[in-house]
């Protein structure tokens, strides 16, 4: 475990589907930081539903260009379900402080990703949502070709072909919004909604 005074960033969030608010979680973040001895940088306070992806949160987008920045060197959330609902959304956040260096503190679980039991979690998280994400994707693989020979057609002929089907696919299992796809493939936002939704509903069970 690494010693010294930590400079924090605090993650909030409710969902704004229950009414509720962020003040308990801060209430007991902010004892946790006192009791550390940790310096509260910045509290990143937002409601919206763990479910969305990255490029939706406004202040998770906002701590994450801060951690960047080097403004703090460890991120604080009451639970890891605050930080998102999805493994896949999760460990990409995760793989992304990673890689800044910025360690994380999910209070409810007693889990500090600056101490090995942390870091083994972490990277058994890693290993489980990858596992996962290559059934899904093999899955839906599978579904987009099968539909494809039983003649489905995704978007208007010679605009949306298989190699760019199969390339949206793997761009929305990145966690890649769809309006980031759209630009990344070059089609229009409504298209690759079009081609997430078909293939959601061919995918292999």
């Amino acid at each position: 475990m690494t010693t010294g005074q930590k400079r924090v960033g605090v993650y909030l969030r409710v969902s704004s589907a229950q009414r509720q608010t962020t003040e308990n979680q801060r209430m007991e973040i902010l004892d946790v930081c006192r009791r550390n001895d940790w310096e509260i940088v910045e509290i990143y306070d937002e409601t919206i539903s763990g479910t969305k992806s990255i490029d939706e949160r406004k202040e998770l987008k906002r701590l994450l260009t801060d951690a960047e920045a080097k403004y703090f060197d460890m991120v604080v959330v009451f639970s890891v379900c605050r930080m998102s609902r999805s493994m896949k959304h999760l460990i990409a956040v995760m793989t992304h402080l990673d890689d800044l260096g910025c360690d994380l503190y999910a209070h409810q679980q007693g889990i500090r990703t600056d101490t090995t039991m942390g870091r083994m979690w972490f990277h058994l998280c890693g290993v489980m949502a990858e596992a996962d994400n290559s059934i899904r994707l093999d899955r839906q693989r599978i579904g987009i070709r099968r539909a494809k020979a039983a003649g489905i057609r995704f978007g208007r002929k010679n605009v949306v072909d298989e190699n760019m089907e199969m390339k949206i696919v793997e761009l929305r299992h990145k966690n890649k919004s769809i309006r980031a796809i759209a630009k990344n493939v070059g089609i229009s936002v409504g298209r690759v909604h079009k081609v997430v939704k078909k293939q959601e509903e061919i995918s292999v069970d």
